[in-house]
């Protein structure tokens, strides 16, 4: 999920910090709106690989997609989850001692969490001072959020940066994401989201003046295969690209390379077609499959599915780059 730091943006990334006030008052006026929360995954600051300048990258939990290769498992459900890491336990016996649903087995220096009884509720998180246990995914507003994100607002001044949205998909609670890009607007902080596209477009059209770049995933134009690795179609994903690139809204189209799912020569060529029918495409971004996830997998007591799938050969992957190239298509290798 990152965009090289050299590429040339467009103009309107700019950015202009204001003070905080009259965006918290707009957001107070609807209260129904300043009410609402969302389930935060984690908020990474100083980020140079997700859009134009220095960063925010706000993760927000909950996709309706569930890639075989998903780095970020913890990012799938909405809801909140318990993480375990058992090499970090020192065996204090705390979090067996707290947790009312008794999930938690601690025999001799073996830690486990049985996950068909524990409720999330996080009250072993609270006194596992080795973090051994967290929680992923914390509830917060659009004005908590903006607070954290104003933290930076002098980075984003002088970087030609701001805050890109991801997930997850951040689309999927439609009210927040309209009320977080608007406060972010009228902040002129620069807003991009990242998206896989499967969502109603009726969802994604509320937020285009708020939004100052996409970028994109297409995975597969075939979309049974897409279907089959993904478990959706792609028919939403493309109908919804095709729609905000006629709106003329800068779109960086990724590519995750997965060896012997899409990285056929013949899925390339048909993305790039596809691609070229595009009118604001600033360039498609190669992916390459990594195994950085395998861990967080662990973590939440799954399987993970692609240990036996090889890194894509640096040699492959440019080849595939002057592929997309040939096409007069700009392309970076991302990862």
């Amino acid at each position: 999920m990152a965009i090289c730091a050299s590429k040339q943006y467009p103009a309107n990334f700019g950015v202009k910090i204001n003070n905080t006030e009259g965006a918290l008052k707009d957001l107070a006026k609807n209260l129904k709106t300043a009410a609402i929360k969302r389930l935060v995954l984690s908020i990474t600051r100083m980020t140079i690989h997700n859009g134009p300048g220095i960063r925010t990258l706000i993760l927000f939990k909950g996709c309706p997609l569930h890639c075989l290769w998903c780095s970020t498992p913890e990012a799938q459900k909405d809801e909140a989850e318990i993480a375990l890491h058992p090499d970090r336990c020192n065996h204090c016996k705390q979090c067996v001692l707290v947790c009312p649903a008794n999930a938690i087995n601690l025999t001799g220096e073996t830690v486990s969490i049985n996950r068909t009884v524990c409720v999330n509720c996080g009250q072993c998180v609270r006194v596992c001072y080795t973090e051994a246990i967290k929680l992923l995914g914390q509830e917060m507003t659009i004005e908590e959020l903006l607070t954290e994100i104003k933290k930076d607002a002098v980075i984003y001044k002088h970087s030609h940066g701001g805050v890109t949205i991801s997930g997850g998909e951040p689309l999927l609670n439609p009210k927040f994401t309209q009320g977080l890009l608007r406060v972010l607007k009228k902040e002129s902080i620069s807003a991009g989201v990242d998206t896989c596209g499967h969502v109603p477009w009726a969802d994604i059209e509320k937020v285009l003046p708020y939004v100052d770049f996409f970028l994109w995933d297409i995975k597969h134009m075939d979309s049974e295969e897409h279907r089959k690795f993904t478990g959706v179609s792609n028919n939403l994903i493309l109908s919804n690209v095709l729609s905000v690139s006629k709106r003329n809204i800068p779109l960086y189209i990724r590519v995750p390379v997965i060896p012997g799912y899409n990285d056929s020569e013949e899925n390339i060529k048909a993305i790039c077609e596809f691609v070229r029918g595009l009118t604001s495409v600033v360039s498609i971004d190669l992916l390459p499959l990594h195994h950085l996830g395998k861990a967080r997998y662990n973590s939440l007591n799954l399987t993970y599915p692609i240990a036996d799938i090889p890194l894509i050969p640096d040699n492959v992957l440019h080849n595939i780059k002057r592929l997309v190239e040939s096409y007069q298509l700009n392309c970076s290798i991302v990862g």
